[in-house]
C-alpha cells in the first residue's frame, strides 16, 4: 500500500477494531472529511479476530484512503492489535484512533502539525472527544453536523471536567500520562519503538494505554513539555455496549501495571477518584518526597536503638529516606526514594502494599513519610499494613519543621491530635525517646 503519489505520509492513523463494523464506517468516513490532503496520511485497521472479518468496510475506502486492513485471526486483545497494526506504519509519527471514534474535520491536521513543530523531538498530543449519545451517533450516521445540543457537559470528556479548576492544569506536567488515553492521541515513532509499543501481556480490558504514555514519559526523564493537551483536536465518540465486568478486568491490569511499576506514582491510581485528583496527588506526593527530604525526614539515625537491633533480625517492611543502609532480616524490603530501586527496594510510598502476601511480614517500620501522607491515604497504610505484617511502628523524628512551610504538602506534626484520632481503632502505645517518637499500632 503507498499513497498516491509514492511518498512517505507526515502521519499513519492507527486504527484497532473489533467486532464493530458499523463504527468503523463511520471513523473511516470521517477520515475522508479530513483538511489534511489525503496524500499526507495513511490509515492502518487493525482487526483484533473479529468474528464477521472487517475486510469488507475497509475495502470500501480503499478509492478515497490510503489505507491498509490488518487482521489477526485470532482475539489477542487490544495492546497486541495495535502493535500489529503500528508495525506497518510508515510515518514518523503515529496517531492512534479508535474504530468508534469520528474525527473532526480538522483533527488530524491539528496531529500533523503539532509534531511538525517539534522539529523531531519527541512529543505526544492527547486530543479530546465528545461522549456522544443516540441523536450525535444518527446525525454523524447520516453525515449531518454535530449542533451545540449534542454537546452539553453530559456528553463532555470527561477528563477535561475533572481538570476543569486551574490547579489542574497546573499538575498536568507532573503526570500527563494520567490522562493518556488513546482514542485520540499521538506520539513520534522513534518513541514508540523505543518502550516497545503496548504490553501486550495486558490483554484485559483498560489501563494499557496509561502503561504506554506512562513508559513514553519516563523514557525521556519525565519532561514537563512532552505532553500536550489540545482541547481543538476534538472527537467523537460513539455509543457501543461495554460489559460491566470490564471494570473488574480493568483492576486486574491496575494491579499488574503496578507490579511492574513499584513507583509511588502508579501507586496513587490504586484509590478510586477522578483524573484531576490523581494529577494533584502524584504531584503532591512528589514535592512531598523531595520535602522530607530537605527538611532532614525519614532519617535512620531517628531509629530507636531497639527497633534497629530488631530490624537485623525481622522479616520487616522499613519506610524512610535513606534506610536502606539499616540491617534488615531475610525477606525484607525498603521503600527508600534515597536509593536506587531493585530486587529488594521500591519507590512507593505504602497506601496499597500488593506485593506482600498476608502475614509476610513480621514489622512495617515507616520514619517520617508516614506524616506525608494525605488524610484518606495514611488509613489505607495501616489497615492494609496490619493484614501484611504483625504491628505497625510510625517513628516521628524529632526535628523542627515548620508544618506552613510546607504547604502545600501534608505534614503531621501534632501527635497528640493523631494518637486521639487512632486511639479507638488500634492496640496504640507511645514512646518517646531522645531522636523520634514512637507509635506503635496492632
Amino acid at each position: 500500500m503507498s499513497t498516491t503519489n509514492g511518498r512517505r505520509p507526515a502521519l499513519s492513523v492507527v486504527v484497532p477494531a473489533h467486532n464493530n463494523g458499523a463504527a468503523l464506517d463511520a471513523t473511516l468516513h470521517s477520515l475522508t472529511r479530513q483538511t489534511l490532503p489525503r496524500d499526507d496520511f495513511e490509515v492502518i485497521v487493525g482487526d483484533d479476530g473479529s468474528t464477521v472479518a472487517l475486510g469488507p468496510v475497509v475495502d470500501r475506502y480503499r478509492d478515497r484512503l490510503a489505507v491498509e486492513y490488518v487482521r489477526s485471526d485470532t482475539n489477542r486483545g487490544r495492546s497486541a492489535n495495535r502493535n500489529a497494526a503500528a508495525a506497518r506504519a510508515r510515518a514518523d509519527t503515529l496517531m492512534f484512533l479508535d474504530a468508534d471514534t469520528v474525527a473532526h474535520p480538522g483533527l488530524l491536521e491539528r496531529h500533523r502539525d503539532f509534531h511538525a513543530d517539534r522539529a523531531g523531538r519527541p512529543g505526544v498530543l492527547l486530543g479530546q472527544r465528545y461522549d456522544l449519545d443516540w441523536a450525535g451517533a444518527d446525525a454523524l450516521r447520516r453525515g449531518e453536523p454535530i449542533v451545540p445540543a449534542m454537546l452539553d457537559a453530559e456528553r463532555g470528556d470527561p477528563r477535561l471536567e475533572d481538570i476543569a479548576h486551574p490547579q489542574r492544569m497546573r499538575d498536568f506536567p507532573s503526570a500527563p500520562w494520567v490522562l493518556g488515553l488513546t482514542h485520540n492521541a499521538s506520539v513520534d515513532r522513534p518513541s514508540f519503538r523505543r518502550v516497545g509499543g503496548f504490553d501486550e501481556a495486558m490483554v484485559k480490558w483498560g489501563f494499557e494505554d496509561l502503561d504506554f504514555f506512562y513508559r513514553v514519559f519516563h523514557l525521556h526523564g519525565a519532561p514537563p513539555e512532552l505532553f500536550h493537551l489540545d482541547v481543538d483536536a476534538c472527537s467523537y465518540h460513539l455509543p457501543h455496549f461495554r460489559r460491566t465486568t470490564n471494570g473488574l478486568a480493568s483492576m486486574d491490569n491496575m494491579k499488574y501495571m503496578l507490579r511492574k511499576h513499584l513507583r509511588y506514582d502508579v501507586e496513587v491510581l490504586y484509590a478510586i477518584n477522578t483524573f484531576g485528583r490523581h494529577l494533584g496527588r502524584i504531584r503532591l506526593y512528589r514535592d512531598a518526597i523531595d520535602a522530607y527530604r530537605r527538611a532532614g525526614l525519614g532519617r535512620p539515625a531517628a531509629l530507636p536503638a531497639m527497633l534497629r537491633e530488631e530490624l537485623a533480625t525481622s522479616r520487616a517492611l522499613l519506610i524512610g529516606h535513606g534506610v536502606s543502609t539499616v540491617d534488615v532480616g531475610a525477606g525484607s524490603h525498603t521503600f527508600d526514594h534515597a536509593a536506587p530501586p531493585g530486587d529488594t527496594n521500591s519507590h512507593l510510598l505504602g497506601t496499597v502494599l500488593q506485593q506482600f502476601k498476608t502475614g509476610a511480614l513480621d514489622v512495617i517500620v515507616n520514619v517520617d513519610l508516614w506524616r506525608c501522607l494525605l488524610p484518606e491515604d495514611l488509613p489505607a497504610f495501616l489497615t492494609r499494613g496490619l493484614l501484611k505484617a504483625d504491628r505497625i511502628e510510625l517513628v516521628a523524628s524529632h526535628v523542627d519543621v515548620d508544618q506552613r512551610a510546607l504547604l502545600p504538602v501534608p505534614l503531621v506534626a501534632d501527635l497528640d491530635y493523631l494518637v486521639d484520632m487512632l486511639n479507638p481503632h488500634f492496640a496504640l502505645t507511645v514512646t518517646t525517646h531522645d531522636a523520634a517518637t514512637q507509635i506503635t499500632l496492632r
